[in-house]
């Protein structure tokens, strides 16, 4: 196997359609530049904060060679932000600090995101208060699903099998030749499917590269809120029949 195809393994799958077929094959190349190196995937982590940071500037300004040089650099980190998961992953280094500063960094980012872009726009349609209302709750439903994220349920025991197993593990195995399980895996391919990280990146991409901001805010909160309460009836479902 190849260097490339060992960091490919390395990626977190399954992930949404953009972040597998746009950043993925960025980040995977960039894992493959620096794998010799002596950074570490902590300092990845803090770049791509500072990459995020430096692009909210832009968005800050308001004006659109500077949004658009900004939604360069905020794309960009999220390019190192897949990377560095997947250098720790390769070089096997693991430690409860990078985990946490990686859920930090991500918080710090998305609110610096909304802010700037928040304020930039009202810097010019300072008639237009209604922005803040729809940032606050775009902000609100990506903090609520970044929560449900971090649940994660055990299957139901609902009752023994002859062999003295749990009903749950049997479910567990046939769950996939179910209609349920078809249905889970063809939906990874459908976008917006959960509306994780990668597809909130994308969606600012399209929309500020348009350079429409509010109705950017509107979709990111009217399509969370939903996903805050699809997520958790499919998940109550899977707990209901016994699936992971």
């Amino acid at each position: 196997m190849s260097e490339l195809a060992k960091i490919n393994a390395c990626a977190k799958r399954p992930i949404d359609v953009w972040t597998n077929y746009i950043y993925y094959p960025l980040s995977i190349r960039l894992v493959y530049l620096i794998r010799n190196t002596r950074i570490k995937p902590n300092e990845i982590t803090l770049f791509s904060m500072f990459l995020c940071l430096i692009g909210c500037v832009g968005f800050a300004v308001g004006l659109r060679p500077y949004v658009v040089a900004g939604l360069v650099f905020v794309q960009v980190s999220y390019v190192f932000d897949c990377a560095d998961g997947q250098l720790a992953r390769y070089k096997q280094q693991f430690s409860p600090v990078g985990g946490w500063l990686d859920q930090v960094s991500d918080r710090i980012k998305e609110f610096a995101i909304y802010f700037s872009l928040a304020y930039g726009y009202t810097r010019f349609h300072d008639r237009d208060l209604t922005v803040w209302k729809w940032a606050v709750i775009a902000l609100f439903s990506l903090y609520l699903l970044e929560y449900y994220g971090q649940i994660h349920f055990k299957p139901r025991a609902v009752a023994a099998t002859p062999d003295g197993a749990l009903a749950s593990s049997t479910a567990l195995e046939t769950g996939r030749m179910t209609g349920f399980g078809r249905a889970q895996r063809l939906r990874s391919l459908v976008p917006f499917r959960g509306f994780i990280i990668g597809e909130q990146y994308f969606a600012m991409l399209v929309f500020v590269a348009c350079h429409a901001i509010v109705p950017l805010f509107r979709f990111v909160a009217i399509v969370g809120l939903l996903m805050c309460v699809y997520r958790p009836a499919v998940q109550y479902y899977k707990w209901s029949r016994g699936y992971q």
